[in-house]
């Protein structure tokens, strides 16, 4: 009986996270123009399909949000790009699921007053 939970066990955390549905919170980065912390409230709409993951991301106040590219779940790893229109090269995240409603790492990339990168901190919404 225990090394039936204990596969059980093992086998969900080979499987990974799920990190289909609606998620919201900030991203932090530095003002490339002047150095000051801007925070901003976003919100994503994800779908996975094995590890492949599909969705959206934006400002929590947006109308459109910015078709997630290239997503990726390996394990607790998440990673895609989006291409907004202010950017001069795509915006990349590289997160880690860190419980079934959280969701922290980076994000990186450039518009036009110059390079960007920040933390990025998700919570799932129910």
């Amino acid at each position: 009986m225990k090394s039936l939970c204990l596969f059980a066990v093992v086998a969900l955390a080979l499987y990974g996270a799920d990190v289909t549905g609606k998620w919201t919170g900030t991203v932090d980065v530095q003002d490339p123009g002047n150095g000051d912390k801007i925070s901003t409230r976003v919100r994503a709409e994800l779908t996975q399909a094995g590890n492949i993951v599909t969705g959206k991301i934006g400002r929590l106040q947006d109308e459109q949000l910015e078709t997630i590219r290239d997503g990726k779940l390996t394990g607790n790893a998440l990673v895609f790009e989006v291409m907004p229109e202010e950017a001069t090269s795509a915006i990349k995240f590289r997160l880690t699921v860190m419980s079934d409603d959280r969701i922290e790492g980076e994000m990186s990339g450039a518009i036009d007053v110059g390079k960007i990168s920040g933390k990025v901190v998700l919570t799932r919404t129910k």
